[in-house]
């Protein structure tokens, strides 16, 4: 599924597209090495992304050289149900749009985007988390609909491409939305 990206007003972004994941934009997402640190981690979920666990979304501006101004991933089912089950509830992270990109409307076509296609697979709700020193992100997710419903301590481990463990400490607000009613 690849579609072209319009701004809130419904006028064209040119050149602008949203489509899934290739195995030759695994480098890309990197961005330039601000994220090479989670190059394991996108392999990872592009090994699920093929197994039908995981959407991995872009957004893709083409040119002469086509770059990723944004990206979503979506997991479908999950070990904790109240994350993604698998049937009516799945879960979007790594929701990012490049900074000179921000502000544009993008983010909000993007997650209307992974709402829809969330909507003709059968999906009724939408998690995400936020960090809660996020003040913008929360603010685009609660324009949007989304709900704060709890907290999460945000407590993980990655290790780099080379070889060491980083641990994570990033307290978040689990937010959920209804995509039937919008809320």
């Amino acid at each position: 599924m690849t579609q072209k990206s319009c701004l809130a007003d419904d006028r064209p972004i040119p050149n602008i597209t949203i489509r899934l994941v290739k195995r030759s934009d695994l480098l890309k997402l990197e961005w330039e090495g601000l994220y090479w640190k989670f190059r394991n981690i996108f392999a990872d979920l592009y090994r699920s992304s093929l197994s039908g666990r995981v959407l991995m979304w872009v957004v893709a501006q083409q040119g002469p050289v086509e770059e990723l101004i944004g990206q979503a991933f979506v997991v479908l089912k999950s070990s904790e149900r109240d994350t993604a089950d698998g049937k009516s509830r799945a879960y979007v992270f790594s929701f990012r749009v490049k900074d000179q990109w921000r502000n544009q409307g993008i983010g909000t076509h993007l997650m209307a985007f992974i709402e829809e296609d969330l909507r003709q697979r059968g999906y009724k709700q939408v998690t995400l988390n936020v960090a809660k020193d996020n003040l913008a992100a929360q603010r685009l997710y609660q324009r949007l609909g989304y709900r704060v419903v709890g907290s999460r301590p945000g407590i993980w481990t990655y290790r780099d491409p080379d070889g060491n463990l980083h641990r994570v400490n990033e307290p978040s607000w689990r937010m959920i939305k209804n995509l039937s009613t919008g809320q």
